[in-house]
C-alpha cells in the first residue's frame, strides 16, 4: 500500500512540475525583448564577416533566441547573437548563428526569394509603425540569398497575393553571409530610404528576428512565440529603441527609350522606324506615403509568370510582379486573397486572354496617413486594343482604419469607364464594387470555389499564330535602354 502511495504521489509531483514548467515556458508570457541600435560613424563592410569588422567593435549584441519547436519555450540550442547599428542613411544588422558542426550546415536553394523553411537560415521583421499590423520581412541563408516581402494585417491571407505577405515586393538593400569554423554569419545594410516610417526623428520600432537550424528541425524567435503563429505575429515581437532616422523626401526617376528598325528584304529602300520613349516616377510626400507615377508604361523587365498546365474550368490565378502596382499592395486588397477580390491589378494592361493592352499613363498614392489609417488610391489610362479592349480609365479608392484587437474598418470604391465605340463602364453602383467591411473574427479556412469567385482570376499567357506561349507582363521590342536617377 506504501508502494502504491509513493508512486502515486510521484505521479502527482511530476505531473505539478510538468504543468508548472509548461506555464512558465508558455511564449505569451515571456517578457518581451528589447534592443538599442547604436550609431556608428564608419560603416561595416558587407561582406558576412561580422566577428573580424573593425565596425562593430563597441556594438553590443543581443542574443536570448527561445525554441518554438522542437523544444517550445526552451533556449536556442546553437548561440545566436545579433549586432544592430546605423549610419545616417542606413539600418545594419549583424548576425553570428554559431554552430558546433558547421559541415552539418544546410542550404537547400541560392535564388533570391526561395523559401527559407528548408535551409538553415535568419529572418528578421520590423514593424515601423508598431500598429501590430504591417512590417517589412529581411532574410538570408548561408550563401547570402536575398529574401524580403511586406506584411499586411498580420500575415493574413497567401504569400503571393496583394494580402497578407507580398513576397513579391522586392527592395533595395544588400546581404552578404559566410560560413566559417564557428558556424555562419550575415551582414544586412537595409537603406531607411527602402522603409516607410513616421515623421519623429528618434524613433521605437517593433522588432522580431528567427533563426532556423535545419538539421534539428528547429526554429527558434528572438521574442518567443506560441507554436501555431509565424514570424508575422507583431503583436508578439520585441522592439528596438534609440533610432535617429532622417527624414525623407525620396525622388527616383526612371526613364527608357525603345528603338525599332524594320526592312523587310535588302532590295527594298524602305524602312519603317519605331521609337517611344517613358518614365516612372517614385516620391515620398511624407514618410509614409509614397507617390508612383508612370507614361507609357513598359513592362519588359518584369520576371515571366511560372508556366502551368490547367486541367480544369477555372482561371488560373498568377500573382502580381509588376513593380509600379506592389508597394503597399496589401492596402488594395479586400476579400479573399485568389479568391474573392473586389480589386485585381493584374485586370489593368492585361487582356482577357493575356494580351497585352498598353498603359497611356497613371498616378498611386499609398501609404500611412495617421498612426493606423492606411490609404490606397489609383488611377489609370490604358490604349484601346481592336478586338481586345477599348480605351479605359481605372479608378480605385480604399481608406481602411486599424483597430488594436487586430480588427479593422474601412471602404473601397472601384470604377472602370471606357471610352470609345463599344466600350462600356462599370462603377460600384452596377457592379457592386463599392463595400464597405469589418472584420471581427478569424476567416473560416476553406471557402467554396464558385465561378463567381474566378472571375477576380486573369490567366498570364497567350498563345501566337506559331503556337508558341508568351508571357502576358512582357512586351516585345527590339532595343531598351534605362537608366535611374535617384
Amino acid at each position: 500500500m506504501y508502494r502504491k502511495l509513493t508512486v502515486a504521489i510521484g505521479v502527482l509531483l511530476g505531473t505539478a512540475i510538468w504543468v508548472f514548467d509548461a506555464v512558465a515556458q508558455d511564449p505569451v508570457t515571456f517578457e518581451r525583448p528589447a534592443a538599442v541600435a547604436s550609431p556608428i560613424s564608419e560603416a561595416p563592410t558587407i561582406d558576412g564577416e561580422v566577428l573580424d569588422d573593425p565596425a562593430w567593435i563597441g556594438v553590443a549584441p543581443t542574443s536570448g533566441f527561445i525554441q518554438k519547436t522542437p523544444d517550445t519555450g526552451r533556449p536556442v540550442s546553437e548561440r545566436t547573437e545579433v549586432y544592430i547599428a546605423y549610419t545616417g542613411d542606413t539600418l545594419y544588422f549583424g548576425v553570428v548563428c554559431y554552430d558546433r558542426e558547421p559541415g552539418k550546415i544546410i542550404v537547400a536553394d541560392s535564388r533570391r526569394d526561395s523559401e527559407l523553411e528548408e535551409t538553415d537560415s535568419f529572418q528578421i521583421i520590423l514593424d515601423t509603425y508598431r500598429d501590430e499590423q504591417t512590417g517589412f520581412v529581411f532574410g538570408t541563408n548561408p550563401v547570402g540569398i536575398e529574401y524580403d516581402g511586406q506584411v499586411t494585417r498580420e500575415g493574413e491571407g497567401s504569400a503571393f497575393s496583394a494580402g497578407g505577405f507580398n513576397k513579391n515586393w522586392d527592395a533595395v538593400w544588400e546581404v552578404s553571409a559566410q560560413v566559417s569554423e564557428i558556424g555562419w554569419s550575415a551582414e544586412f545594410a537595409i537603406p531607411f530610404t527602402t522603409l516607410r516610417y513616421p515623421r519623429a526623428e528618434e524613433q521605437v520600432w517593433t522588432l522580431n528576428m528567427q533563426r532556423n537550424i535545419r538539421r534539428h528541425n528547429e526554429q527558434s524567435f528572438w521574442s518567443p512565440i506560441p507554436i501555431q503563429f509565424e514570424i508575422y505575429r507583431l503583436a508578439l515581437a520585441g522592439s528596438i529603441a534609440g533610432l535617429r532616422v532622417p527624414s525623407q523626401r525620396n525622388l527616383k526617376l526612371l526613364p527608357y527609350v525603345l528603338g525599332e528598325v524594320y526592312q523587310e528584304n535588302r532590295e527594298t529602300t524602305t524602312t519603317d522606324n519605331n521609337f517611344e520613349f517613358g518614365i516612372d516616377l517614385k516620391y515620398s510626400i511624407t514618410p509614409s506615403l509614397t507617390l508612383d507615377a508612370t507614361y507609357n508604361t513598359d513592362f519588359a523587365q518584369v520576371e515571366v509568370d511560372d508556366f502551368q498546365i490547367n486541367l480544369n474550368r477555372f482561371n488560373i490565378f498568377f500573382p502580381e510582379k509588376r513593380p509600379f502596382f506592389l508597394e503597399n499592395a496589401g492596402y488594395f486588397s479586400v476579400g479573399v486573397p485568389q479568391e474573392v477580390e473586389l480589386f485585381f491589378s493584374r485586370r489593368i494592361g492585361i487582356g482577357p486572354e493575356g494580351e497585352v493592352v498598353p498603359i497611356i499613363a497613371g498616378a498611386r498614392i499609398s501609404g500611412k496617413l495617421a498612426q493606423r489609417y492606411n490609404l490606397g488610391a489609383l488611377y489609370m489610362r490604358t490604349e484601346a486594343v481592336p478586338g481586345v479592349a477599348p480605351e479605359n480609365s481605372f479608378a480605385v479608392a480604399r481608406l481602411s482604419r486599424d483597430f488594436p484587437n487586430r480588427s479593422y474598418l474601412g471602404g473601397i470604391v472601384v470604377s472602370r469607364r471606357g471610352h470609345g465605340a463599344g466600350s462600356r463602364s462599370t462603377d460600384g453602383g452596377e457592379l457592386a464594387n463599392t463595400a464597405l467591411f469589418r472584420d471581427l473574427s478569424p476567416k473560416p479556412k476553406h471557402r467554396e470555389l464558385t465561378r463567381e469567385s474566378m472571375r477576380s482570376r486573369s490567366q498570364a499567357t497567350t498563345t501566337p499564330k506559331n503556337g508558341r506561349t508568351r508571357p502576358a507582363t512582357q512586351r516585345s521590342r527590339t532595343t531598351s535602354t534605362r537608366r535611374s536617377v535617384s
